[in-house]
Formats: C-alpha cells, structure tokens, sequence
C-alpha cells in the first residue's frame, strides 16, 4: 500500500462529503476532519444533491457512496466522470455484491473502500487512515487521462489446455487507480492468450473476490482471484491485491508445480512480483509497470532484465498517476513505453515470438 504525499500543495484538498445516511456523512466528516490538509466543504444526500452542489462548492475530490435514493452512486460516478472530471472516492457497506465494485472501477472512480466499521474490523484507526490517505492521494489525480473500460461481448472460453503450465508469464504491476488500467489491457488479449497473467493492483482485500466474478464477465481469460496460493495454469489472469502481495514459486508437495501464493510482509508487493517471476521463469517472464504513486516496481524490472525477459511500461503521458513509470524510466529497466492497446498487442506478438 503506498503512501501519498504531495508537498507541492499550499492549501487543504476541498471534498464534498456524499452519503444519505446522516451518521455516515457525520462519521466521515469526523474523519477527514483528522488531517488539516482536508476541507470538508460541503455533504449531499444523494447523487443529484451531489450535482447540484458541485458548481457552487467546486471540491476538489467527492466521497461517494452508491446505495442511495433519487440518483445512486453509480449514475453519479457516470455524470460527474463526463460533466466534472473530479476524482472520486467510493465509500460504500455494499462490498460483497461485486458489481458496484466492479462497475465504479470500471468507470474511472479512484476506488472503492468498505464504509469504516467497528463491527467489521477492529484495527479502526486504519480504517480511517485509508480513508484519509485516498481522499489526499485522490487530489493529485490525472483524470482527464481516464477512460472507462467498454463491457465487450466475452467469447466462449476455449478449455483445451486451461490445465497446461504456462511456459511464460506476464507479471503486471499497479497502485493507485489501476484496476481500471488492468481491465484495459486484458479484455484486449486473445481468448487463445498462452501465457498466464499474474497482476497485482491496488483494491481492498474485503473487495477482490466480488469484483473479480465481475470482471470474468467481460474479460476473455478466466480471472482467478488470489487470496491464498493456487497452481499456474496457461490461458489464466491470477489477480491479486497489493495490501496482500503475490509470488509465484513452486508447490510444497510437487516441487515441479509452480503457484503463485499471498506472502508474508509484501513491503514492495510489486518489485517482489517482478522478482519471483523473474526467478522461476528466466527470460520467459515480461513486466508490465502501470499507473501508480511511489517507487515499487523498479528494481523487480531490473531483475527481469537481468534475465533476458521483457519489460514493458503504460506510457506515462497516459498514466492518471505517473509516478511508478517516471521512476521505472529514471533508472533505464523499461524496454517499451506503450499505450494501453499497444501493451496487450505486444504481449501477444511477444508470447509469438517465444514458440
């Protein structure tokens, strides 16, 4: 999980607090109040509310919650992507379904995070720095460089070899406002794609099963949620979150099985990622750097270019945070700078190559 910090800023970052719980709206209030680099200017009690009160308040970053009368969260995402452009926070109690996930990431928002609860998780004072942290990280957001991911009709899954290894792999990195890059590249692979994916981006855990049942709906592989460890198998997207890590390594009972498992203290979830690919699949394994804040990422490039394998970063004139792809390029371990399409076209010529 990265911590955001902008020191360029001179004045606190106005949001406008939407929720039609009055609680809530108070809860969160409370919250952001903690930190003096945010003003709350304002609360709507619904998405139309919300509308309305943009122009008058002009806020920097929106809370927004989905289940609500009027106009829900999700037609408001929609209004407020195309007419504003403002970033936003969904802060909702509907996790489990995984559509409101799913369709918020989809259209652009900066995330999506279970309402703070004390019933729910008791390390509470995390819950509201995370809360804090997404409000900060929100402001220095890219948005007009957003796109929502299109719902593509999926194609019939092909079976033949779901079970086969994958003899290379995709290792794919991002932070902040990835998801929604991640679903621009894979509904663009091949149904027939031989590799496997393994992608970590940064959702909460209580999110990344229901938004994963989702995401199989447009997605031409099959995505396979990681929460624990499970085998490598070809034609498959492993995706997991940075709070939780991924590595791939080789199974305790068949060392010739390879896995890809949550590990202990994934500090640099993604340089880790990169690193264990790297390991296990020598020139085989490919990097692809996304957008996000911090510094991850860079040396797990390193050691897939040490390797003989590819690395592969999103432009970052296309990035809505920059920041891990200006790192990854200060230190030379990026072999291509591309665009979102032009990234799934050239892992599938890449996988070409390999055969």
């Amino acid at each position: 999980m990265n911590v955001f910090s902008d020191h360029t800023r001179t004045s606190p970052v106005r949001t406008l607090v939407v929720d039609d719980a009055p609680l809530m709206r108070k809860v969160i209030q409370e919250i952001l109040a903690k930190n003096r680099d945010i003003e709350v200017v304002g609360t709507a009690v619904h998405g139309q509310d919300c509308l309305d009160k943009i122009p008058q308040l002009k806020p920097e970053v929106v809370t927004l919650d989905i289940d609500m009368p009027v106009m829900n969260g999700i037609t408001a995402v929609k209004n407020i992507m195309v007419r504003h452009q403002i970033p936003i926070v969904i802060i909702s109690s509907l996790v489990q379904d995984g559509y409101f996930a799913f369709e918020a990431l989809r259209l652009g928002v900066m995330d999506f995070l279970p309402k703070p609860s004390k019933v729910v998780n008791t390390d509470w004072a995390s819950e509201e720095e995370l809360v804090r942290m997404r409000v900060r990280a929100a402001a220095g957001m890219q948005v007009h460089r957003m796109r929502r991911v299109r719902r593509h009709k999926k194609s019939p899954v092909i079976t033949d070899h779901r079970q086969t290894a994958p003899s290379s792999i995709v290792a794919m990195g991002t932070t902040l406002a990835g998801p929604n890059t991640i679903m621009h590249i894979v509904t663009q692979l091949n149904p027939e794609f031989s590799g496997a994916v393994v992608a970590l981006q940064e959702i909460h855990p209580r999110i990344l099963v229901p938004f994963c049942s989702y995401f199989n709906e447009i997605s031409p592989l099959e995505v396979v949620p990681v929460t624990d460890s499970v085998p490598l198998c070809q034609g498959r997207v492993y995706l997991g979150s940075t709070f939780l890590g991924l590595r791939i390594g080789t199974s305790i009972e068949n060392p010739d099985e390879l896995m890809v498992y949550v590990p202990p203290n994934p500090e640099f979830p993604i340089d880790q990622l990169f690193e264990s690919a790297a390991f296990q699949y020598k020139h085989g394994a490919c990097a692809v750097l996304l957008t996000g804040v911090g510094v991850d990422g860079t040396e797990g490039m390193r050691a897939i270019k040490e390797q003989g394998g590819l690395t592969i970063a999103q432009d970052h004139e296309c990035c809505v945070y920059p920041n891990l792809v200006e790192n990854a390029l200060q230190h030379n371990v990026v072999d291509a700078l591309m665009t979102n399409k032009g990234i799934a076209g050239r892992l599938e010529s890449w996988l070409q190559d390999k055969f």
